[in-house]
């Protein structure tokens, strides 16, 4: 099972609308207030998670609610982030693959705290990726293969999701490595910015890594 996470960030509401259309997804979460955006899309979630304090409008809620909606409340005193609980709603029904729409944006508390959820529920079983315009970026920790005229953009970089990580070998990009480590104390940038000149890159490594998909 997979879901489409449309949360409080920045949002290009075109790529939402594509994204959507172009993509099958069994059920579709709005967090709080961002509801707002989808229905610029013309499109209506399947679930509504949050302390709606952004939200702030209850005849709104008993609208949504008299649509089949189902609303997932809770208290504004909390421990966790409305995104974070609407992750945590997905997970505990067996959805394992979430894309997630504005993750990213001006707050950056929020979008580091978001970046940080992709290793926590990568060990659960769940697969999240954050999208927006610029920026494709998810948890990995297997080798894989990416096959260029899929990537996000011009750009792959990747980074240590603990201390450091062994890369054995990164090939078919402008800069290939061998059997050296993405240490983010000694060289936390090493690894920025590199582009894939072949059909396909690999990267074979011992640990996760956190891979970002960007363009300008």
């Amino acid at each position: 099972m997979n879901a489409i996470i449309v949360t409080g960030g920045d949002i290009d509401l075109s790529l939402l609308e594509s994204y959507i259309s172009k993509n099958k997804y069994t059920i579709v979460i709005s967090v709080d207030a961002a509801v707002k955006k989808l229905e610029e899309t013309g499109k209506l979630p399947n679930v509504m998670v949050g302390d709606f304090d952004t939200l702030a409008d209850e005849k709104r809620l008993e609208y949504y609610a008299g649509l089949g909606i189902e609303i997932v409340r809770h208290n504004p005193v909390k421990d966790f982030s409305d995104t974070e609980l609407a992750i945590d709603w997905a997970y505990k029904r067996n959805i394992t693959e979430i894309v997630i729409f504005g993750a990213l944006g001006r707050r950056f508390d929020h979008t580091f705290a978001n970046i940080l959820m992709l290793r926590k529920y990568k060990k659960l079983g769940v697969d999240i990726t954050v999208v927006d315009r610029c920026n494709r970026i998810y948890v990995k920790s297997n080798p894989f293969i990416l096959e260029k005229r899929l990537v996000w953009g011009k750009y792959i970089s990747f980074f240590a999701v603990k201390e450091k990580v062994f890369i054995e070998s990164l090939t078919g990009v402008a800069y290939p490595v061998e059997n050296k480590y993405l240490d983010n104390i000694e060289n936390p940038s090493l690894f920025i910015s590199n582009e894939i000149v072949d059909d396909y890159m690999s990267v074979i490594f011992d640990g996760e890594i956190l891979v970002v998909e960007s363009r300008d």
